[in-house]
């Protein structure tokens, strides 16, 4: 019976394990490569030993050989592809060598195959999703670990890292989507505005035509474009009526309250017109309904004996 058991340790297990171990011990990992080359394989219980010695060497001479080590791990999952730590150890062999895409896939699969076990291949889905800037992914992976014995630290420095990248993200994404509208609606306003819009701060029309008190008179306008703003401009200037007899050294100054001067643009009401003894100015804006209005312009002032003598002149239609 012992004989039995001896020769069945025999048959399982491989001296290059205790070999391996030496040349790791030796930091010899070159010998380790050539020691498990494919030609000569272990008997299938000693496998995953040898696969995880080449792990153990590949961790040891990564630092100085990033293509050694990936040579190691890759002859580490030939012997044992469905060992997890094997695996993670090859994805961090991909990652050194900067086969991201690679990686990334095995570690996915790790994680699908472990959810719960897979601590190291998290950290580093983790790591790999902040460099990628896929910063809800590194987040939900590094919350799993914020309190791991050891691998909780290096996950609460990316949860840092990459929450408040997250809100930066938010943010940046609804200025985007504001700057977006914004367009829209600019694309929408040029898209209803005829091509021929009137230029801002041009004069569309003007005339020489003064309105005196007590009169009325229309004006037929020129380069108004209906659907458009614009801003009609007027000055009234009042004097005093005229002294009869001898004039006084200190005539009583003329009352302009009560004068009623009116412009009617189109069909749109009736809108006051200033006046004064000093020039008084006028701008009135309106969105034309139609095509060079006519402007009305009447003194609605009652008569008034001795009442002054006012004018309406500057008359012009400006485009804002």
């Amino acid at each position: 019976m012992r004989s039995l058991l001896l020769m069945t340790l025999l048959s399982v297990s491989d001296p290059r394990l205790d070999s391996g171990e030496k040349l790791l011990a030796a930091r010899d990992c070159e010998g380790l490569q050539a020691l498990f080359a494919p030609a000569d394989s272990p008997a299938a219980g000693s496998r995953v030993p040898a696969a995880r010695l080449l792990v153990r060497g590949a961790s040891a001479c990564r630092a100085q050989d990033t293509v050694l080590a990936f040579a190691l791990t890759e002859r580490a999952l030939a012997l044992a592809p469905e060992d997890p730590g094997v695996r993670t150890a090859h994805a961090e062999s991909l990652l050194s060598v900067e086969e991201r895409t690679d990686a990334a896939r095995l570690l996915d699969a790790i994680l699908k195959d472990h959810p719960k076990s897979a601590a190291r291949a998290k950290l580093l889905r983790a790591q790999l999703a902040g460099q990628e800037s896929e910063n809800a992914l590194a987040v939900q992976l590094a919350s799993a670990l914020a309190s791991h014995p050891e691998y909780g630290e290096q996950a609460r420095a990316l949860l840092a890292r990459h929450q408040s990248a997250l809100q930066s993200d938010a943010e940046a994404r609804e200025a985007l989507a504001r700057e977006e509208r914004a367009l829209a609606e600019r694309a929408e306003e040029a898209a209803q505005t005829p091509s021929h819009a009137p230029r801002p701060g041009s004069e569309a029309w003007s005339t020489r035509g003064t309105l005196k008190s007590g009169g009325q008179r229309t004006f037929r306008t020129r380069n108004i474009q209906a659907g458009f703003t614009y801003i009609l401009h007027a000055t009234g200037t009042c004097t005093p009526p005229a002294q009869k007899g001898r004039k006084s050294k200190l005539a009583p100054p003329a009352d302009v309250f009560g004068q009623d001067f009116r412009v009617r643009i189109g069909a749109q009401e009736p809108l006051p017109l200033k006046v004064g003894l000093q020039p008084e100015r006028t701008a009135l804006t309106f969105r034309a309904s139609e095509d060079n209005p006519q402007l009305f312009l009447e003194d609605r002032t009652g008569a008034r004996p001795g009442g002054p003598h006012c004018t309406i002149s500057d008359v012009a239609v400006r485009v804002p």
